[in-house]
């Protein structure tokens, strides 16, 4: 497929699902591929996850500077059932992005799919496309799952 008609149509499919990130993620990539800025596009394909992960972390932190934690906060947050539950959402979140990592590595077409599929999540659940790389987690643990079923049955 064309790469050009590729971002065109998923620009479309933004403007449909009314997602701004998406549109605006692929207008940025046409802008870069019509300039011919390459060592730009190729430093993005390598590093462009940690650096969306800074610009992700410094959005999620920064309400902690306006609203600074008080220690005791932390130790009843820790120490509550809610807190343990969020670690140990968090230790999983990061293996499955490290499965979802590989997984893309492997099969780099899958990001179209995970796109059109978050494209549907937006459109019909509301949902909010931040998570590129957990929904490549959660497709690696399904593959992973099925491929469990398939040696069982097979």
């Amino acid at each position: 497929m064309n790469s050009g008609i590729f971002l065109i149509s998923l620009i479309t499919l933004g403007f449909l699902a009314r997602s701004r990130v998406i549109v605006l993620a692929a207008l940025i990539l046409i802008l870069l591929k019509e300039l011919k800025i390459n060592p730009l596009l190729l430093f993005l394909s390598k590093k462009g996850i940690e650096i969306g992960l800074v610009f992700l972390l410094l959005a999620i932190l920064a309400p902690l500077l306006v609203k600074p934690v008080r220690w005791q906060e932390l130790k009843d947050l820790i120490t509550d059932y809610r807190g343990v539950i969020a670690i140990i959402a968090g230790i999983l979140a990061t293996q499955a992005n490290g499965m979802g990592l590989e997984l893309l590595n492997e099969l780099p077409l899958l990001i179209i799919g995970i796109i059109i599929g978050s494209l549907l999540g937006i459109v019909i659940f509301g949902g909010i496309p931040v998570g590129p790389l957990m929904a490549a987690g959660i497709a690696a643990l399904l593959l992973k799952f099925f491929d469990f079923i398939s040696r069982i049955n097979g």
